[in-house]
């Protein structure tokens, strides 16, 4: 499955912008983060993920984005995948949409579902989703995930932002595990290129005393305008929570 998720999402990226060039944008990201955790022996994650936003009539836009991952935990390679399709209603400052994809965690299988929110400020975005997720292949069949991230734009090219994120895989983690995370990034899109660089950092914590803190780097390219300030939320803090959940 995630190998298949990634083609989809990669050869999205690529065949959007000549679908519709005057009114789609996107990016592709490369990620990398170490991790420093006491649940278990979970040392770094290499992450690939595309979006694509598409903007239609009548104040109405399409989302697609898709993730694939692979940690490295106690001397095993484990994978995690997401893909997503998103419709959304912008009235400018106010923006609403419902999603709809799939993922996998560590070789479970779930269809995700959700609704999201976002306002748009004059260099401020503050966006929420909520979400659950249903495996029809287990006994532990329902997680649900709640997030909200915000950003400011210092300037065109400079960015900070910070995100919180819940998630209950109650029915999923034999132990009942609530997973409750903080970020913080930093953005800079290079002059005159396609390119943003950023840093960022994450902390998690399992209910059980045990904490995951996660430092990244990721490298994207923007094509067609990019989706800086278009792009939703999503089930977004999914598949890092299951990370420290596994």
């Amino acid at each position: 499955m995630r190998n298949i998720i990634f083609a989809a999402a990669a050869l999205l990226a690529v065949a959007a912008p000549g679908i519709a060039a005057a009114d789609t944008g996107g990016s592709v990201t490369a990620t990398y983060a170490s991790i420093d955790s006491d649940i278990g022996s979970k040392n770094n994650v290499v992450a690939l993920s595309g979006v694509v936003v598409t903007d239609l009539a009548s104040d109405w836009r399409l989302q697609f984005n898709g993730a694939s991952a692979d940690t490295d935990q106690f001397n095993n390679s484990y994978a995690y995948s997401q893909a997503e399709a998103h419709v959304v209603y912008s009235s400018g400052m106010w923006e609403f949409g419902g999603f709809t994809g799939i993922s996998n965690t560590n070789g479970w299988g779930w269809w995700e579902y959700g609704v999201e929110a976002a306002v748009n400020f004059d260099r401020a975005r503050i966006e929420v989703s909520a979400a659950g997720a249903a495996s029809p292949n287990s006994n532990y069949n329902n997680i649900s995930t709640y997030a909200a991230r915000g950003s400011y734009s210092f300037t065109d090219n400079l960015s900070v932002g910070a995100t919180v994120s819940t998630t209950d895989f109650s029915n999923y983690s034999s132990t009942g595990d609530n997973v409750n995370s903080w970020g913080v990034h930093v953005a800079y899109m290079i002059p005159n290129t396609h390119v943003t660089v950023a840093a960022g950092y994450r902390s998690s914590d399992d209910g059980h005393n045990h904490n995951a803190h996660f430092w990244g780097v990721s490298l994207a390219w923007n094509f067609g305008g990019g989706t800086k300030g278009r792009e939703m939320l999503g089930a977004n803090a999914l598949i890092p929570d299951a990370i420290t959940d596994e």
